[in-house]
C-alpha cells in the first residue's frame, strides 16, 4: 500500500509542475509581423527575377496604393513599399531612392539632417530605372490583399510578382477624419 501511494502522490505532484520549456506554449502562437509579410515577398519576387537582368540595373519603389483609388496610398501602403524594396536591396539589387533631395542635403537647426523629401520641386526626378517595384492593397472583409509587382519601366511588362494577404483591423480617423488601412499584424523593426 506504501509503494501505491508514493506512485499515486508522484503523478499527482508531478502533474503541477510546469517545466520551463513549455511556459512559452501556454501562452499560445506569437502573432506574425508585418515584416515578416513583406520580406517574404520580397523573397518570393527575388525568386522569380534571379537569373534575369533586373538586379544589375536600377530599380525604383513607388508607394503602394489602395486598389479603389491608385491616387491614395496609407502607412501601410508606404512601409509595405519600404520593406519590399529592402529586402530586394538585401537580395543585391540597385533600388534608387527616388525621394533623395536633388540638393542632397537640408539642415534643419531643430529637426536635423534632412536627406529625403516628398516635395515634387525637391526631389531627384531623373533617376533612371530599369524596374519599378509597385504595389497595390484591397479590403475585403477582415482581409487586406496585397499585390507587389516589378514591371519593367519601359513598357509596363510585370518581371514578377508575389500577393498575400494580412490579418485586416478596424480603420482608425486620422487628423483630417479619414480612415486608414491598418493591419492587425504586430509591426517591428529588425
Amino acid at each position: 500500500m506504501p509503494k501505491l501511494f508514493i506512485i499515486l502522490a508522484s503523478f499527482v505532484l508531478g502533474g503541477c509542475i510546469q517545466l520551463p520549456g513549455f511556459l512559452s506554449q501556454a501562452s499560445g502562437p506569437a502573432e506574425p509581423r508585418l515584416l515578416d509579410f513583406s520580406y517574404n515577398a520580397g523573397d518570393h519576387l527575388h525568386a522569380q527575377l534571379s537569373g534575369g537582368e533586373t538586379a544589375g540595373y536600377p530599380m525604383l519603389a513607388a508607394s503602394f496604393v489602395d486598389s479603389a483609388n491608385v491616387e491614395n496610398t496609407s502607412d501601410l501602403g508606404r512601409l509595405l513599399s519600404e520593406q519590399v524594396a529592402s529586402r530586394l536591396s538585401q537580395h543585391g539589387y540597385s533600388v534608387t531612392e527616388i525621394q533623395l533631395r536633388s540638393d542632397q542635403l537640408r539642415v534643419d537647426p531643430v529637426g536635423g539632417v534632412f536627406a529625403l523629401s516628398r516635395d515634387v520641386s525637391e526631389i531627384n526626378a531623373d533617376a533612371p530605372a530599369y524596374s519599378v517595384l509597385v504595389g497595390t492593397y484591397t479590403v475585403v472583409g477582415r482581409q487586406i490583399y496585397v499585390n507587389a509587382r516589378v514591371l519593367r519601366a519601359s513598357d509596363g511588362v510585370a518581371l514578377a510578382s508575389s500577393d498575400f494577404s494580412l490579418p485586416y483591423a478596424r480603420p482608425e480617423k486620422n487628423e483630417a477624419g479619414a480612415s486608414t488601412v491598418r493591419p492587425s499584424v504586430k509591426t517591428s523593426l529588425n
